[in-house]
């Protein structure tokens, strides 16, 4: 319960700078990354970063903080957490 009131009253920042060193506040996890796109859970939903040679650079989940560089191609928010909200029993089921 703590925990989500940490949540809502933290803020949500995206900073791009040049198309090459993204900084994000409010994550609170990672979903999945490559050279060529990082999925993040954040406060404001699931966030996809699609580009070219990206690399996290710093990760702190107690503040949200995350920097990542790269070329940076795409940001684009979801709300669903790509394989936690459907598992296989689920849509075999639809």
């Amino acid at each position: 319960m703590a925990e989500d009131r940490h949540e809502k009253n933290r803020a949500h920042l995206v900073q791009l700078v040049n198309r090459a060193q993204l900084t994000i506040e409010g994550v609170q996890h990672v979903e999945n990354f490559d050279d060529d796109a990082i999925i993040l859970s954040t406060d404001m939903g699931m966030m996809t970063v699609k580009g070219r040679g990206l690399r996290i650079l710093q990760l702190d989940l107690e503040s949200g903080h995350f920097v990542a560089e790269g070329e940076v191609d795409a940001l684009s928010y979801s709300r669903k957490r790509p394989g936690k909200s459907e598992n296989t029993w689920t849509r075999l089921w639809r």
